[in-house]
Formats: C-alpha cells, structure tokens, sequence
C-alpha cells in the first residue's frame, strides 16, 4: 500500500526511467504510483515524469498494478496554491511513459492546472498495441472544488509525438470507464491522440457518464463548455482518396480546429485537422479529403475551441441498431435464417426473437403459431428457445428477458438474450414447431449502443412467393446518418448449392411510412437508366449476377424495410442484404 513517490509542495523535480508498480492496491487504499500535490503555502508545479513503467513490469508486458497510476491535486482551499504547468511524457523518443495496468485512473487530475500529457501508452503494453487496461478508466480531469482549477490541461497536441495511445481502459465491473473523462474545468485540449477499444466512450464530458447532445449556439456551461461535437454527413471513396463531409454548429464567428480519425472504433487512427470558421448563426461546413479508407473503417471527430475546449467524439456516421425480418416460413430447408455480423472492439448484448402469434394483432392472417428460434455461431448452435419466458433447460428467463423492455406479447414467441462476441458471423433461425408453417419473423435488437461495436451487416434468406409472401428485411438506423448497401441475391446462390433460387429479383428501399426512397431491378443501373455500376463497386461488396439487385443509400436515423420480390411474380429463394458501410 502507499505510494511510489510523493512530491508535496515540490517543484523542478524529474523522476525518469523507473519502474512504479505495486504501490496502493490493496482493497479500499488509494495509493498511487506518482503523487503530486500542493501544501496550504507552496505549489507542487513543473515537474517532469518521463521514460518510466509506471503500473507495469520493466518491460511493459504485465501488469503489476497501483492504485491511481499518476495522481495530480491541488488543495481545496480558496488560498491554497494550484499544482500546475507538470508535463508526462513528451515528444521525442523515450520521454513517453507506460502508464497501464493499475487498478484506478490511469492518470488523475484534481484541480490540477497546465498539465501536459504527450506521448504516452496508456491502457496498452510497452510495445503500444496489446491491451493492459488500468481498471477505472486512461485519463480523469476530476471534479475541481473551485473555479479556475483543472483548466488548461493539454492532452496530446499538434506538434509529432505528442499525440497519447489511450486504449483498452475499464473493465467489465468498473460501469462507464473513460478513455479521457472531463468532470470540471475549461481549456482542457484534446489533440491528436489514438483513442479506442476503451470500455465506455473514448472522450466524456460532464459530471454524468454517457454522450452529451450538442445545443443549439453551443451556449451551454460546464465541462470544456459543453462543447458541441461536429456531424459527420457523408465519407465518399473516389478515385483513390476519400471526402470526408459534414458540419458543425457552434458559438457564431469562431475558428475550430476539427480532427477526424478511422478505424473500427472511434479516434483509433488520427487522420489529420482542418480549421473551419462558423457563419453569424453559428454553422460552418467542412470536406475533408485523406487518402481513400476502406469500407470496414468508420469515420468521427472532434471539435477544439480556440480556448482549448475540445468535444466528445462525433457519432459515427450511423450504425445499424435493429434487424427485422418477415416472411413466410415453410418446412423442411424453407426455413426464416436471418445473419449478421458484429463489428469492433467489445462483446454486444443483444436480445434476438422469433414472432409469429403476435403478428395476428396488426392484421397478418397465416402467422407461424408456435415458432421456435435457434442461434448459431459459424455453425455451431450455441442457443435455441421454444418459449420465451424459459430456457431450452426448463428455467426461468423471463425477467431477464422483461428487463430489455421488448419481450415478445404471446407466450409462444421466442427469444434469445446473449452477448455476442465481435467480428464473428450468426445466424438465427426460425422454424415452425412440429414443422408447422406461416408468416414469422426474426429480429435483433442492440442492447448496448455505447458499446465499441455495432451490427455491421444483416442477411436474411428465404424462399419467396407471390402477393404477400415476399421477402421484408427491416432495420433500424441511429447515431446519425447511415451509408448503407441493400443487396437482393438470387441467381448466386445456385453457387452455395441453393435450390430453386430466384433468378430475377427486383429491390424496394422504404422508409417507415412506406414509402419508397429508391428501387432497383439490375443492380448496373438505377432506376432512372444511369449507370451505378463504379458506386456499387466501391464498396467492395457488388453482386456477382447482373440480374441481382442494389442500391447505396444515405438515410437518416429512422425506421426502413427492404422488400424483395421475384420479376414477373416468379417465386424462389433469395438473400436480403443490408451492409453499414461507413
């Protein structure tokens, strides 16, 4: 228990190239590896921490945890001087610092002021890549007892090398863990860092866990201002480089620096800046152009105040949140497999269910009376339920199952609560007890939307008929705008020793007043006779056969269903498709 080293009302001291573990982790201590702090007359201010394991074994390999890593407070006293102007790590080679593995913070700010925090690995191992979390969270900017402290701490910058890797921090029972949580204080920058993989969002502001929406002027206090986050419209790959588009509404004539960042997770990869200037009503818009990104990658960002004040993390450009999928079931291979696949960082809890009787209230004759629902991972069945308030072994799940708040409203519905682990294919299945057929459907529904991770696509197979019994893929879309490719797959299939497929499908995108935004017969050319061919291509992703179907589609968060039908009335089996491609 205790502390590595304690500087109290010390200044101009450097601690360099040591190895600081094991100090205040005993249950209920608060020790730290580092304390820096201020005395009731003298200041604890411009020391330097570098090139030191601090949490970790002397290579950075394993974890031999202190309470908080590196603790920094000044007194909570009106008189009492401010602990300012200390620097961890730096920009040049060496001078960063492991600050990982400890059971706290990583580092935590307590009315601490000018702290400069550059360089570092914290949440990973010495080699910058492989997870060694610090159990509370990377890096607080706690709540400071009085005005004017915990201001004007830097974390990363513009300069090379400055920029911090904070990842991987929290763990499961810690609820909400931060890569950076901004409690108090104003001019807090946040610059040029990789952030991602972190348990709960990679930059929060406010006393309060979870996104802070933006306001209309960005006339709102607190935390940083409050800052509002830019809204990312729309990433377009052409011609070897990608446009990065959106806008940003905040305080009226003001320059921000906007920072934009890649990769599966939020702020995982820094891609660059660009300054933008708001109009007299506060709005300015921005392209940015980088290299082309591939279509697995997700775009955000950040905005920076010309005080220092930095935003949260933008949303992602959209995420799917639902899938929905209604046809009639049959016997035998004519089953509802609905597929999807889950992208990122982190586990996703999901609730998946199959619907029959239900459906008998909104109107729908030939429902499936009794459907039973089997998940598969790869394929190996990992879960089955007949009904939904008890498990396939006899036991109670109905409160578990209450608790998501959209259990199924007939007893013999089914439903499965799981978390599922990411990149990694599932399917669900739904079939008729004692074979019996029907229309049913099959859905899953994102429990955790904070988590680093999100339904990247969805599929659903089955064997199409006439008049009603086509096939309806439906999803949901939030987070902000969503770029999504809808396929409708038929002839392929013959391919994966599919029978009877359909060899001519046709496409409708509707929103969820049934309307239709876009339709496609071939998916070469749209609906008005252009070519679409090269958009199509871009995503990596276009169909196989020229007489299958596709559109690429920017939506708002909202309600949409993909409706697939044979040409001509011709009947057969056949894929829906829909792709979250940035």
């Amino acid at each position: 228990a205790g502390t590595g080293i304690t500087l109290f009302s010390a200044s101009f001291n450097l601690i360099l190239g040591n190895v600081i573990a094991g100090f205040g982790n005993t249950p209920g201590s608060f020790g730290s590896g580092i304390s820096i702090s201020s005395g009731s007359v003298v200041s604890g201010s411009s020391n330097t921490i570098q090139g030191n394991f601090i949490g970790t074994n002397a290579n950075g390999t394993a974890s031999l945890p202190n309470g908080t890593g590196i603790r920094i407070s000044s007194g909570s006293r009106p008189n009492d001087p401010v602990t300012s102007s200390n620097i961890i790590g730096g920009t040049t080679s060496g001078t960063g610092n492991v600050i990982s593995g400890n059971d706290g913070w990583g580092i935590s700010i307590s009315g601490g002021r000018g702290t400069s925090i550059q360089g570092n690995f914290i949440g990973v191992g010495g080699d910058g890549h492989n997870p060694l979390p610090n159990g509370q969270g990377g890096i607080q900017n706690a709540f400071a007892f009085l005005p004017g402290r915990g201001n004007g701490n830097v974390i990363g910058g513009t300069t090379p090398g400055a920029g911090n890797v904070i990842a991987f921090n929290g763990v499961a029972n810690v609820s909400q863990a931060n890569g950076i949580k901004i409690e108090s204080g104003t001019g807090n920058a946040i610059l040029g860092n990789s952030i991602f993989g972190n348990y709960g969002l990679g930059i929060d502001l406010g006393s309060q866990y979870g996104p802070t929406p933006n306001d209309l002027g960005d006339s709102d206090s607190g935390a940083n201002l409050l800052q509002n986050f830019p809204i990312i419209t729309s990433v377009s790959n052409s011609g070897g480089s990608t446009s990065i588009a959106g806008t940003l509404n905040s305080v009226a004539t003001t320059t921000y620096r906007v920072e934009f960042f890649a990769n599966e997770d939020r702020g995982q990869r820094y891609l660059g800046s660009s300054d933008v200037t708001t109009d007299a009503n506060g709005n300015a818009s921005f392209n940015f152009v980088v290299a082309q990104l591939s279509a697995s990658q997700r775009v955000s960002s950040t905005a920076t105040d010309p005080n220092g004040n930095t935003s949260e993390f933008s949303p992602v450009i959209g995420q799917l949140l639902n899938i929905s999928s209604r046809l009639k079931v049959g016997t035998d291979d004519n089953v509802l497999i609905g597929g999807f696949i889950i992208n990122g960082t982190k586990p996703k809890k999901v609730i998946i269910r199959g619907i029959g009787p239900s459906l008998g209230n909104v109107g729908i004759q030939g429902y499936l009376a009794d459907p039973i629902l089997d998940l598969y991972q790869g394929n190996t069945l990992v879960a089955s339920n007949d009904n939904w308030k008890f498990r396939s072994d006899g036991s109670s799940q109905r409160s578990e199952v209450e608790a998501t708040t959209i259990a199924p409203t007939d007893d013999l519905e089914s439903a499965i609560v799981a978390t599922l682990q990411a990149n990694v294919n599932y399917t669900a299945v739904v079939r008729g007890n004692d074979k019996n057929g029907g229309i049913g459907v099959v859905e899953a529904y994102d429990l955790d939307q904070l988590a680093n991770s999100k339904f990247a696509n969805i599929s659903t197979r089955g064997f199409i008929e006439t008049g009603n019994n086509v096939l309806i893929g439906g999803f949901i879309t939030g987070n902000g705008v969503t770029k999504v490719l809808v396929r409708a797959i038929g002839p392929t299939l013959t391919n994966m020793g599919v029978t009877n497929p359909l060899q001519d499908p046709t496409l409708e995108l509707k929103d969820g007043n049934g309307v239709t935004i876009r339709s496609n017969d071939d998916w070469k050319v749209r609906e008005d006779g252009s070519t679409q061919q090269g958009e199509i291509e871009a995503t990596s992703i276009p169909p196989t056969d020229d007489r299958e179907s596709a559109l690429v589609q920017t939506i708002p968060p909202g309600n949409y269903t993909a409706v697939v039908r044979g040409k001509n009335n011709t009947s057969g089996t056949a894929v829906v498709e829909v792709y979250n491609i940035q």
